[in-house]
C-alpha cells in the first residue's frame, strides 16, 4: 500500500509522489506543477536552487519561468512540509524548490489523488483535507 500523506514530527511528508516525475506544468497567475494525477500549486513566490544556484521563481509578477521548465519530467525524491507551513521538494537530480510562508495569503497547494491535500495557511501553519472533503 502506498502512503500518500504521512504526519512526522515536525510537519508532514508526501511519499506517494516520491519518484514520480513532473509531467505538466501549468502558468498562469499560479505556477502549478503536475506529477501524474497529483499537484504541486505555488501561490506565491518560491525558491528554485538549481546547479548551486539560487532562482527566485513565481508565476506573477513573471520571474525565471524559464528555468521553472527546467522541472519538467524531474523525478521527485522527496516533499516535506514543515509545522509552520514552509514547503520544500527535492528532486532526484539535486534540485530544490523552497516555498515560504506568506503572511498575506496560501504560499502553496499540495494535492495528492485519493490521500487527501495540503495547504499553507497565510502567516504559517498548515491545513490538512481528506479525500472527499471541501477544500
Amino acid at each position: 500500500m502506498t502512503l500518500g500523506i504521512v504526519r512526522v514530527d515536525d510537519g508532514w511528508r508526501v511519499p506517494a509522489l516520491r519518484g514520480l516525475g513532473v509531467s505538466e506544468l501549468v502558468i498562469d497567475d499560479r505556477l502549478r506543477l503536475r506529477i501524474e494525477s497529483n499537484e504541486i500549486m505555488l501561490c506565491s513566490g518560491a525558491e528554485l536552487v538549481a546547479d548551486e544556484r539560487a532562482y527566485g521563481l513565481s508565476a506573477w509578477p513573471q520571474t525565471n519561468l524559464g528555468k521553472a521548465t527546467e522541472l519538467l519530467r524531474q523525478a521527485v525524491a522527496e516533499v516535506s512540509v514543515s509545522d509552520q507551513g514552509a514547503l520544500r521538494v527535492l528532486f532526484a537530480g539535486g534540485w530544490r524548490l523552497l516555498v515560504p510562508v506568506n503572511d498575506e495569503r496560501s504560499a502553496w497547494r499540495v494535492t495528492v489523488r485519493d490521500h487527501g491535500v495540503l495547504t499553507a495557511k497565510p502567516g504559517g501553519g498548515v491545513a490538512v483535507s481528506d479525500p472527499g472533503s471541501e477544500t
